[in-house]
């Protein structure tokens, strides 16, 4: 899919993720930056974050997760999917795996539900993605707490520069 034949920089966009074109996508992502939203959504409400996660491209969602403002969690039209949806669902379980932890790595919301009141770790097929499975629900369990829940090194207040017994 050229400029030849009157697609936009969008519909540019999402096929490259769609087909895993890295040069086509490399040549959008060059572009004039106005003349592309990473945030693009067609028809189905998918965006190319969608395309990548549904067709296995790791190096298509590394590469659009380095554009600021791009929002990992808009879920389509349809089954009200996100990105993370998409991956947890992927055939190949290693793959899905990997493009979890990038998707998660980059603020994809783990308690998002799609229209069948699912979250990714619902859909991701129990029989052969049970790492997936594991690591979504672990990534829930993690993000029930805040960093403010954690104490940290500097968290001690009142103390006067003496360590304790134990240290």
């Amino acid at each position: 899919m050229s400029n030849d034949d009157g697609a936009t920089n969008n519909e540019r966009l999402m096929a490259a993720c769609r087909e895993d074109n890295l040069e086509l996508l490399d040549e959008v992502l060059s572009s004039d930056p106005k003349s592309f939203d990473v945030n693009y959504t067609d028809g189905l409400g998918n965006t190319a974050l969608h395309n990548a996660a549904r067709n296995g491209s790791t190096e298509c969602l590394e590469i659009l997760l380095y554009f600021d403002g791009i929002n990992v969690n808009i879920a389509n039209r349809m089954e009200k999917d996100t990105p993370l949806h998409k991956a947890a669902s992927y055939p190949d379980p290693d793959l899905a795996l990997s493009m979890v932890q990038i998707l998660i790595d980059n603020g994809a919301n783990i308690k998002a539900l799609n229209k069948q009141k699912q979250t990714a770790a619902d859909i991701a097929p129990g029989d052969t993605h049970t790492e997936v499975k594991e690591f979504l629900e672990r990534a829930a369990l993690g993000s029930n707490y805040d960093a403010r829940d954690i104490a940290g090194d500097d968290d001690d207040d009142d103390s006067d520069g003496v360590p304790s017994d134990d240290e």
